[in-house]
């Protein structure tokens, strides 16, 4: 039987453009999710975001609940781990990030994802639920 677990995926997007990140887990199989992960025990799907965002995009940049829309729950295997299953939570952010990226030990990269840009293997996450969601609401073009 899989195990379970839950996470969470934060949406920015800019200029038709989601921003996808390449972690160290994510890279063993080559792979582009949004920024986000695990919900720690005790912790809300919102708190996990608000801590995940801050640990991956860095240098001071934080978020808040306002900035926050919850857009869609689902389950699927996770993708560094087949054996797992998330139920992961996806929310877009309203706040444009205004700093650097840097990598460090968990993001090793980051990428302005177009629309129809086959060199970047995106999570299943992404390219079954999250982008049909965006181009109907005209997100991403």
């Amino acid at each position: 039987m899989k195990r379970c677990k839950k996470v969470v995926g934060v949406a920015f997007i800019e200029d038709g453009k989601l921003l996808i990140v390449q972690s160290v887990r994510s890279s063993k199989n080559n792979i582009w999710t949004l920024v986000g992960g695990g919900v720690e025990e005790g912790e809300t799907e919102v708190e996990a975001a608000i801590r995940e965002v801050s640990e991956e995009i860095h240098n001071n940049f934080t978020i808040q609940e306002e900035n926050l829309k919850p857009l869609m729950c689902f389950k699927e295997s996770a993708a560094s781990d087949p054996e797992t299953e998330i139920l992961m939570t996806i929310f877009i952010c309203n706040k444009k990030i205004d700093t650097y990226f840097s990598r460090d030990i968990e993001i090793l990269h980051y990428h302005w994802y177009k629309l129809g840009e086959s060199n970047y293997k995106i999570s299943s996450a992404i390219r079954d639920h999250f982008i049909p969601f965006a181009i109907n609401e005209g997100l991403l073009y």
